[in-house]
């Protein structure tokens, strides 16, 4: 579960908004450092072969997914019986994207705290958004990885076991009242002890099973699949761009959402490293060019990732103004 984001205030966003600077520049220095091993005339000529239109495809891709995924967001918010129009839920879901490469989840807690300081929702209320929302897109992801396998029949036996082990890690949150029971015998085992948090936890698994009916969640894995697979089109065509064998799509999902998949088994911030590092050796194994795989995985984690970062951080400050506008102090502790 979310945890309540305890003491968000104006001073630990600012200290966030620097770890994201910090990712930034790692980033940079990581591709700058295999930059200079690969031959920097030759990665520049590579991203030199991509043409502007194909660019402004991908940021367009891009944002369709977040729509997509910012539909879902107010899809689940309804099936919770939340009364928020799809304009501010769309705001708070895009907003997050600014915290997504700082590590602890903080783009998730910045959207149950600005629900809960805007809209006045509990957080036992709002933490399902966050399950359905992590959950329907781990899922999608693994269903396009699975769905692309054929194309590396040598990684079956990985991405198989990475699945089923992701499957049995997820069945417990798609199985809520199974949760609730864990939780009460818990409490029983423990006593009796601490009320008041067994009873929030109570809460929030019984609003997070009003998600998981067939319904509910199949709609919110629908939206997400298509929005994954639009993601992975764009790394086909980005491929197709930049020089080296013919993709087909199959192919390039794969790439794409099993660097995905490696980045989240990282546990880094936005799979910083382990996605990037997956992809290189992925595309040199289909047989492009060190130059060609260092600019593809570039410019797709820079029209993907840090794209929906810099949309972040251009939502925030209306989310926060918003804020103040409706007399909630956004610089106190939440």
């Amino acid at each position: 579960m979310a945890a309540k984001p305890q003491g968000l205030n104006r001073g630990k966003l600012r200290r966030l908004e620097w770890i994201v600077v910090g990712t930034i520049l790692a980033f940079g220095a990581g591709i700058v450092g295999i930059g200079a091993y690969v031959g920097f005339d030759k990665v520049w000529g590579a991203v030199q072969r991509v043409p502007a239109s194909i660019i402004f495809a991908l940021l367009g891709l891009s944002v369709f997914n977040y729509a997509l995924r910012a539909l879902r967001w107010h899809w689940f918010s309804k099936g919770l019986g939340l009364k928020i129009g799809f304009g501010f839920n769309a705001a708070v879901f895009i907003g997050g994207f600014a915290l997504t490469t700082t590590p602890g989840k903080a783009g998730e807690a910045l959207r149950l705290w600005v629900l809960e300081r805007a809209k006045g929702v509990p957080y036992e209320r709002a933490t399902p958004l966050f399950l359905g929302d992590r959950l329907s897109d781990m899922v999608a992801i693994m269903l396009l990885c699975v769905a692309c396998l054929g194309a590396f029949s040598g990684y079956a036996n990985v991405t198989l076991g990475i699945a089923a082990g992701l499957i049995v890690l997820m069945l417990p949150f798609l199985r809520p009242k199974t949760l609730l029971w864990v939780t009460n015998a818990l409490y029983r085992l423990f006593g009796g002890r601490a009320p008041r948090l067994f009873a929030k936890i109570r809460a929030a698994l019984r609003e997070t099973a009003k998600l998981f009916t067939f319904r509910q969640f199949g709609v919110g894995l629908v939206l997400a699949l298509v929005g994954w697979a639009a993601e992975a089109w764009s790394f086909q065509l980005l491929l197709t761009a930049v020089g080296g064998p013919d993709v087909s799509f199959q192919q390039a999902g794969f790439v794409f959402t099993f660097a995905l998949i490696a980045g989240t088994i990282s546990m880094l911030p936005g799979g910083l490293g382990g996605a990037e590092a997956v992809m290189l050796l992925l595309l040199t194994s289909l047989g492009f060019a060190s130059d060609s795989a260092l600019a593809a995985t570039a410019i797709i984690r820079l029209t993907t990732l840090w794209f929906s970062t810099a949309l972040g951080f251009i939502v925030l400050p209306f989310l926060l103004a918003a804020l103040r506008g409706r007399g909630t102090d956004a610089s106190g502790d939440a």
